[in-house]
């Protein structure tokens, strides 16, 4: 699957966030990076980055599925593609009842354009709850993926 034609096609949903998942130490951040420099509408969000540049982070412990929410929709970026990577720092620290609402969100609550004009892509390592969901997107196509499943960016 090519990567630019499955997020063309995503950008024509209600429900544009998906998420790409693969083993830890698996090139998942590189692949971020090569979506970034390849097409100019992604933005890239190194969340383990945002939280160490911050002047007053949160306690991890405390920064739920609701804070995660809150920061995602409150970026004001121009770009209408956000790759969330590094994120598993944080859904490490989740009860499994957080990281299924981050699923519940993605899959049913997070509509486009109604909650937010953006797509989001989260990259994650392979997560017990977060890589083992299963929805589709009206082509088919799931909205959970291995990152392997690409052939290219």
């Amino acid at each position: 699957m090519n990567f630019g034609e499955y997020l063309d096609r995503q950008k024509t949903e209600d429900r544009r966030a998906f998420i790409i998942h693969f083993p830890a130490k698996s090139g998942k951040t590189q692949f971020a990076r090569r979506v970034q420099e390849t097409w100019p509408d992604v933005y890239l969000l190194d969340l383990q980055a945002y939280f160490a540049s911050q002047p007053d982070p949160p306690p991890i412990h405390r920064f739920d599925f609701q804070a995660l929410r809150r920061l995602l929709l409150s970026l004001d970026v121009p770009q209408s593609v956000i790759v969330v990577d590094n994120p598993d720092f944080l859904f490490n620290t989740w009860h499994p009842e957080e990281k299924r609402a981050l699923l519940n969100w993605v899959r049913v609550e997070l509509r486009s354009p109604a909650d937010t004009a953006k797509t989001f892509v989260f990259i994650i390592q392979d997560d017990d709850v977060l890589a083992r969901a299963d929805f589709w997107n009206a082509y088919g196509e799931p909205r959970v993926i291995a990152l392997n499943m690409f052939e290219s960016v």
